[in-house]
């Protein structure tokens, strides 16, 4: 049986398109195959150890797919640790690029007021591995996140 997944911006529905990929009590991952997209989205109150974990799921479908455009949704996430978000900078995403070898787009959408808080420590060193850059822009809607994804995704390959 389907469930619709997600918040009241975007539904993700398992299916044809969109694959899930793995869910815990406060994440779940999809791979949208026609966006190409990773399809990350945290709900609520999030321990170190749930972080860690979910992480390590993400870094699984990082693994399988080597997706270069990530639509990361914390619009109902609450604020994490600051040393819980250095460690996705400087652990999570230098692996992800890694393992994609390539560029990686990501659209993360948030409220205005959060992203500040997500980026103001960074000098940016962070999301370049091997001449690969991560490179994150912020959105209200994940629509508006997934154009910008593509839009990206043809300005790079010449599309």
């Amino acid at each position: 049986m389907d469930r619709k997944v997600g918040n009241g911006n975007r539904i993700f529905i398992p299916g044809e398109e969109v694959q899930e990929l793995a869910r815990t009590e406060k994440l779940l991952v999809c791979y949208h195959s026609s966006d190409e997209t990773l399809l990350i989205q945290w709900e609520g109150s999030i321990s170190s150890e749930e972080l860690r974990s979910g992480y390590e799921l993400i870094l699984e479908q990082v693994r399988r797919f080597r997706p270069v455009k990530w639509l990361l949704d914390l619009q109902k996430r609450s604020t994490i640790r600051r040393d819980d978000q250095r460690w996705i900078f400087e652990q999570v995403f230098p692996e992800a690029l890694q393992l994609v070898g390539d560029d990686i787009f990501v659209g993360v959408v948030l409220p205005v007021f959060l992203m500040h808080d997500l980026v103001s420590e960074l000098t940016g060193d962070e999301l370049i591995q091997q001449g690969n850059l991560m490179v994150m822009h912020h959105f209200m809607y994940p629509q508006e996140a997934q154009r910008w994804l593509n839009e990206m995704y043809l300005l790079k390959t010449g599309s």
